[in-house]
Parts: structure tokens; C-alpha cells; sequence
């Protein structure tokens, strides 16, 4: 696209600062599109949005700061943000309100994360404490989860259970934005060789980071709820002789499920919740690209492969700083990662596998219902699986459609 400086002044979207130490992240809300710019760009923004000319903007750059500026380089950057008004663009919703445009649920999340809200919360989390206390088989434990001899029932339990639990969790962290005005989703993704729901929360950026804290914990916040609640449901619908009803077991072996997810969350070397409250601590921009291609570059020049290496100074400084010592955590972590799968997944697969199978193929010498309960596990187990090795797919087409796409 050419770009004339003897231009009309444009005409800029709203748009909103937040200084972040040296620098100021620029955006607009209503499309969650965001750059950081340094204070003199900021400074060249703000002429051009008062209605400076870009040849104007241009000349009163150099006399500022003493140097000139490549201005087209600037508007481009700017389009591509869209940033920049287009003929037949709508008025933006926050410009006619005249500030942050209002999205759907956020009463909502004011009310799920208000005073009272806060009390209700402690209050079931104590309540769960006490009940386990009083009754030590209220504790999640890794036999709850066989709460019957069917593997199928187990299975079943397990998978249409923990998907609304999961969901409850995206949900958290979206009214938990929404609170603050942020428009927020959830998408199916997947993380190395996870399934999962994730939450789009672009919008943080444009908030003080204090405030970013409570959206990225939200979902763990859900999931001690969800265990308390569990807990206590299970507790309360106990028989008149103190054993555990079929209700309370289904309750129990979905608060264990639910303990690993929690766990998974810390596991920082991933896209999680924890990583990005580390990022977010230590006022990362994209920490894990940056530690990837730092990664990649060793390797790289260690192999001689020197047409492969990535520019280092597109880095956010802050990033590179952090990403030296961060590289080794994320090595061990995917280290971690495969042994996990190599030594405790695929032969613990293999083993209940190998069961299914041979139920199966016993044919007649078992009862017809162990014969499709054996044949239904083995068909959950694979589900997952399957729905990971499509995402992986399907990302990389979008690459390859992506890089083919940039040099033809």
C-alpha cells in the first residue's frame, strides 16, 4: 500500500493509553487490536490524532527530538493496526458513548466478584474444610473416582462432568474481565499434547496491571469453588447411615478430577493461567515467543544454520532480559512433559488399553454389557487424543497457508 504525506489530516479511531513504564500501550477496544510504543511515538500519535497533516507531524517530529522520522513506515504500521479510519468504517461504539464501549455480562461479573460474592465464597470454602474435618472421606481421593464397577459410567461421569467444570472455569475468567469492560471469548485450543478451553482476554493490556490479576486467577477461583461446592453436596445427600450415596460419589470423584486441571494450570512453561501472571509480574510483552525463538536461534547457530536465526531486535527488551533465565525452566518443563507422556501415560494407556482389547476380543466369554463397557472406554480414551492431533493439524495447515501466503 503507498502512503502519501501531502495527505489530509486522517482520521483515527478512538483510541486509549496506558503508560507502562517507559513505554504506553496504544489500542483500540473495540476490535482488541494493541501495539507498544515508545514515548516519542506516542508523542507523533497524539499530533496526528489533533489533526496534524503527516507531512506537518513529520516536521515537527525532526524538530523535536532532532531527527527525522520515516513517516510512511509509521501510517503503515498504524493501517495495519487499523488504527486508521477507512472510508465506510461505523462510528465506533466507545466513541458514541464516549468512552469504553459497554459489553454483555458485565453486571454480571461486577456481582460474581462483589463484596457480598467474596463473602459467599469464603464462606462454602470453609464450610468444605469443616465437612472434611468431620468426615475424612470427604477428602478427594483417586478412589473416589471408581464410585462404580462400570467403567463406562465412570467414563462417562468423567467427560460430560468435568466439560461444564472446565467451561465454569473459561467463565470465571470472562466475567471477570467483562467487569472491567474487556470484550472476552472462549475457543477451543490446545497445548502441546492437551486439549483445552482457553479464554481471549486481549484487552488486559489497556488496563493497569493491577488490575489484570484477578481475570488470569479467576478460573482457579472456580475450580476451589467447584471442589467446596462438591464437597459439600456429597456431605449433605449422605445416606441415614452415613454411607456415601450414589450422588455423593459422582460429586467426589469430579472434585478429584478436578484437582489435576488445577495442577496443569502450573505448569508455566505452557500458555497458562500461571504463566501469564508471571508474564504479567514481571511486565512481559510475549515472553513465550521470545523464549522460543531465543531457544531456536542457539540451536541454530550451533548447527551452522545461520540463515534460520531470527532478528533479535524486534525483541521487547523486557522479554529478552527475562527470556535468558526463563529458557531453562521451559526446557525442563517440556522435558518434563514427554517423560510424563512417555513413562506414565502411554504405558498406563497401553496397559488399560491392552484390558479393553482383550475384553473385546474374549468375544462371548464375557457378558455382553462388560463386552460394550470395555468397547465405550476405549472409544473415550481415544477421543481426546484425536481432537488434539486435528488442532495440531489444522494449525499447521493455517501456517502453511500463512508462510505460502507471504512469499507468493
Amino acid at each position: 500500500m503507498s502512503v502519501r504525506l501531502d495527505s489530509p489530516p486522517l482520521h483515527l479511531h478512538r483510541l486509549t493509553y496506558l503508560d507502562d513504564g517507559d513505554e504506553t500501550v496504544v489500542g483500540r477496544l473495540d476490535v482488541d487490536s494493541y501495539a507498544v510504543f515508545p514515548p516519542d511515538g506516542v508523542a507523533l500519535l497524539r499530533e496526528l490524532e489533533s489533526g496534524r497533516t503527516p507531512s506537518d507531524a513529520a516536521a515537527w517530529y525532526a524538530e523535536r527530538y532532532g531527527e527525522p522520522v520515516d513517516m510512511a513506515e509509521f501510517l503503515t504500521t498504524l493501517r495495519e493496526l487499523g488504527f486508521v479510519r477507512q472510508e465506510g468504517d461505523l462510528l465506533d461504539n466507545a466513541d458514541e458513548l464516549g468512552g469504553r464501549e459497554a459489553v454483555r455480562w458485565q453486571r454480571l461479573g461486577r456481582a460474581l466478584f462483589s463484596p457480598f460474592a467474596w463473602i459467599c465464597y469464603i464462606a462454602l470454602v470453609a464450610a468444605a474444610v469443616a465437612v472434611c474435618l468431620v468426615d475424612p472421606r470427604m477428602v478427594p481421593h483417586q478412589q473416589n473416582v471408581f464410585f462404580t464397577d462400570y467403567l463406562t459410567v465412570v467414563g462417562l461421569t468423567i467427560l460430560f462432568g468435568q466439560i461444564p467444570l472446565t467451561l465454569l472455569h473459561e467463565l470465571f475468567h470472562v466475567l471477570a474481565g467483562r467487569r472491567l469492560g474487556i470484550r472476552s471469548g472462549v475457543r477451543l485450543g490446545r497445548r502441546f499434547y492437551f486439549v483445552v478451553f482457553e479464554t481471549a482476554l486481549d484487552g488486559l493490556v489497556a488496563v493497569p496491571r493491577r488490575k489484570r490479576y484477578l481475570p488470569m486467577l479467576a478460573g482457579l477461583l472456580a475450580d476451589v469453588l467447584v471442589i467446596a461446592g462438591l464437597i459439600v453436596v456429597a456431605y449433605v445427600t449422605r445416606y441415614s447411615n452415613d454411607g456415601i450415596s450414589m450422588l455423593g460419589g459422582i460429586c467426589l470423584a469430579l472434585a478429584f478430577t478436578t484437582l489435576p486441571r488445577m495442577v496443569w494450570q502450573f505448569y508455566f512453561f505452557l500458555r497458562t493461567d500461571v504463566y501469564y501472571l508471571i508474564s504479567t509480574v514481571l511486565g512481559c510483552v510475549d515472553l513465550q515467543t521470545v523464549t522460543r525463538e531465543l531457544l531456536g536461534n542457539r540451536v541454530n547457530a550451533l548447527l551452522g544454520r545461520r540463515d534460520r536465526l531470527v532478528d533479535e531486535s524486534r525483541w521487547h527488551p523486557r522479554d529478552q532480559r527475562v527470556a535468558r533465565w526463563y529458557a531453562p525452566f521451559q526446557v525442563m518443563g517440556y522435558a518434563f512433559a514427554i517423560a510424563t507422556l512417555l513413562f506414565v501415560v502411554v504405558p498406563l494407556a497401553w496397559q488399560f488399553f491392552g484390558t479393553a482389547l482383550r475384553t473385546i476380543a474374549s468375544g462371548g466369554a464375557l457378558p455382553t454389557s462388560r463386552f460394550w463397557d470395555a468397547a465405550a472406554v476405549l472409544g473415550f480414551s481415544l477421543f481426546e487424543p484425536a481432537i488434539a492431533a486435528v488442532l495440531f493439524l489444522r494449525e499447521r495447515f493455517r501456517r502453511a497457508a500463512g508462510h505460502q501466503g507471504t512469499t507468493t
